[in-house]
């Protein structure tokens, strides 16, 4: 718990939630959590809610730049040391570690090692990395085929969306069960679960790999 007495003030910059769970990222490079930590989403080594803001002590000179909340886990992306860091449900391989194990701390993601990445969504079980050349990246949960990879299996680690292969990805979302992207010439993709026309992309069906959407129709 941050202590007022000993502690510097310290301002908030980033902000995420989960489905039950909470995480800020604080000046002077403090991440701290709060809320239900029943699978390990809160990064204190424990199962325990947290009913005040918490210190993640794992973080501690990682130099963290975002966070990011799924339903059940947490990613924190460094600019330094070992990058990209999961913790929380592992169910459906969404932390990217190779199985499907829960974390009570974060670790790094060893298949991001290396990469730079620009940005992290999260969905409820998946995940999106969007690397600093426009690649992108998915791994988790995969039913409707949310990850983008032409099927819906599931994947305990990322992997390169192949749809975009020389295409430029300014930005990327996650929905509970759908994505999304935008490029750098303002192109914009649906993918995943599209029962109630999630994906606008007229119908209400499930893609499995990125689509273009077309905007400047209804939007006008």
């Amino acid at each position: 718990m941050m202590n007022e007495a000993t502690d510097p003030p310290r301002r908030v910059l980033l902000i995420s939630a989960g489905a039950s769970h909470s995480v800020a990222l604080l000046s002077g490079n403090v991440v701290c959590s709060w809320g239900r930590g029943e699978d390990g989403q809160l990064g204190h080594g424990d199962t325990d809610d947290r009913l005040l803001p918490t210190k993640v002590s794992a973080l501690e000179g990682q130099d963290i730049v975002s966070i990011t909340c799924g339903a059940d886990h947490t990613v924190a992306h460094s600019v330094s040391g070992k990058g990209v860091y999961s913790w929380g449900w592992g169910d459906f391989g969404r932390l990217g570690h190779g199985d499907h194990s829960d974390l009570l701390i974060p670790h790094p993601i060893t298949a991001l090692h290396g990469l730079k990445v620009k940005q992290i969504a999260c969905g409820d079980s998946h995940c999106l990395a969007l690397t600093t050349k426009g690649e992108v990246l998915s791994w988790g949960r995969n039913q409707n085929g949310q990850l983008g990879l032409g099927t819906a299996n599931d994947s305990l680690v990322p992997q390169k969306v192949q749809e975009f292969q020389g295409v430029a990805i300014k930005m990327v979302a996650a929905g509970a069960e759908h994505s999304a992207a935008i490029t750098e010439d303002g192109v914009l993709y649906g993918w995943g679960w599209g029962r109630y026309g999630n994906l606008g992309l007229g119908d209400r069906n499930d893609r499995s790999i990125p689509e273009r959407v077309t905007v400047d129709v209804t939007c006008y």
